[in-house]
């Protein structure tokens, strides 16, 4: 984390770390709870693991300690209730980033994409609801070899690895002081734009009226109606799969009643194309009817794993 002023070397800064005894023990939080909906999802998914994967390298078991303080946070009243918004905070500060990774140019240098990938494994499993209970209501940590000014004032009450994990003292720091969840309206994240050009859309050529352009999607046919309308598109396997769902929620933007079928080629989407919907063997679907309320996103789980069993298709 920043704000990580050293006050000693580093071998007296562990020594004295490591000889601080924990203040009290970790109490578990419950297991979080995601209010927003898949484009917010997709951001906070995003935006944990790169917290994760900057902060705490390759390692699991120091990525699900971030995370978990990440989510904390995101619980807690004195900070934003949404993930990006609690990972980006102070980033476009001089200084005040709240995690370093955000304002020391990290994210712009070369970094392991299937490290990333990975870690929104980890990401994903969090926001539905998997707990680390070795750093409990933990909203601080540190690397051992470091003294911030600000560990003083706070309850030590974890150490994973080489970093030492902190919560408010007093009540502020108890399970009672944190809401059951958050993540509802999260903000675009920094440098990445939220429809980049993976999705091609096809769209039927009996479809000629009301034309409006898609920003950020490459149309491959006619324009895409304003009104009701089935889209067929090609993505790209090796971005996330969740990248997918943002995209076609994209192409179905002013849309009353839409539909999204997906495929990772052309060849599979053209034999598709002429086939009744109960024959279609898409990758993803995208179902959105605003009237009735539905938004629904499918994929096909031999292809994309997903953490919920409801968001697989039946073949």
């Amino acid at each position: 984390m920043s704000d990580t002023t050293e006050l000693v070397g580093q071998a007296d800064a562990t020594r004295f770390n490591m000889a601080r005894a924990i203040d009290r023990a970790p109490v578990a939080m419950s297991g979080f709870s995601f209010l927003g909906g898949k484009t917010d999802r997709e951001r906070a998914v995003q935006c944990l693991a790169e917290a994760a994967f900057f902060e705490a390298g390759n390692d699991p078991a120091g990525q699900r300690a971030v995370m978990q303080v990440v989510l904390n946070r995101v619980r807690h009243p004195v900070y934003p209730s949404t993930v990006c918004g609690v990972v980006f905070e102070g980033s476009t500060r001089q200084t005040g980033c709240q995690f370093t990774f955000t304002c020391d140019g990290s994210r712009n240098r070369r970094w392991s994409e299937s490290g990333v990938s990975r870690a929104r494994k980890l990401a994903a499993a969090a926001l539905d609801g998997y707990v680390d209970k070795a750093v409990g209501t933990a909203t601080h940590y540190h690397a051992s070899y470091v003294v911030p000014y600000w560990s003083a004032s706070l309850s030590k009450i974890a150490v994973v690895g080489q970093h030492l994990f902190y919560t408010f003292p007093h009540t502020a720091g108890s399970r009672s002081s944190f809401r059951s969840g958050g993540g509802r309206n999260e903000p675009a994240i920094p440098g990445i734009g939220d429809i980049p050009d993976e999705l091609e859309v096809q769209v039927p050529a009996d479809l000629k009226d009301a034309a409006v352009d898609v920003p950020g999607i490459k149309a491959v046919g006619q324009p895409v109606l304003a009104t009701d309308i089935t889209v067929f598109a090609i993505v790209d396997p090796n971005i996330p799969s969740g990248r997918w769902a943002v995209n076609a929620l994209a192409s179905c933007a002013g849309r009353p009643v839409c539909e999204v079928f997906a495929y990772t080629s052309q060849d599979a989407m053209q034999a598709d194309m002429g086939l009744p919907k109960s024959r279609r063997r898409p990758v993803f679907t995208l179902l959105k009817d605003t009237g009735a309320g539905v938004e629904q996103a499918r994929w096909d789980c031999r292809i994309s794993a997903r953490s919920k069993a409801e968001e697989c298709m039946v073949n």
